[in-house]
């Protein structure tokens, strides 16, 4: 009987996290010192039955970390701020260049490839979803492919 109640246990507990929201392929681009604002990138995942919506995030590494897209706007592109990107049910968003991106802005330090920088994202539940994701460089064979 305990054997059978702790399958299910394990079992309950792994839906659960499969369920969830997942972060996948997130990188940042490294950016030469001075820097103040950068952008990182990754792959939203929605495991669930029900769409997750994203209303924000901070990062431990910035003042402030807002979601952008980029519109084209009377023959101009522009990044405007995004108050709630939603994910569908068992689907995703991916975050990349030239489209959704999460802006770090007031950058605390400058960021050196191989760093490790904390990400929450916030849901409109009141689900909070961090990640860590490293900063790569942006030249070379090492650069991330869009």
């Amino acid at each position: 009987m305990q054997r059978l109640l702790m399958v299910l246990l394990l079992l309950c507990s792994t839906q659960v996290f499969a369920a969830g929201l997942q972060i996948r392929e997130g990188y940042i681009r490294e950016l030469p010192p001075g820097q103040t604002t950068s952008a990182a990138y990754m792959d939203l995942v929605n495991g669930s039955d029900k769409s997750i919506a994203i209303i924000g995030a901070s990062s431990d590494s910035a003042g402030t970390a807002e979601i952008h897209n980029h519109q084209h706007n009377n023959g101009m592109m522009q990044m405007v701020a995004v108050r709630r990107l939603e994910i569908p049910a068992r689907g995703h968003i991916l975050l990349a260049p030239g489209s959704y991106h999460l802006m770090l802005i007031n950058l605390k330090h400058s960021l050196h490839a191989g760093e490790q920088v904390g990400i929450t994202l916030f849901d409109e539940q009141g689900k909070f979803y961090p990640v860590k994701i490293t900063v790569v460089k942006t030249v070379g064979a090492d650069a991330p492919k869009p």
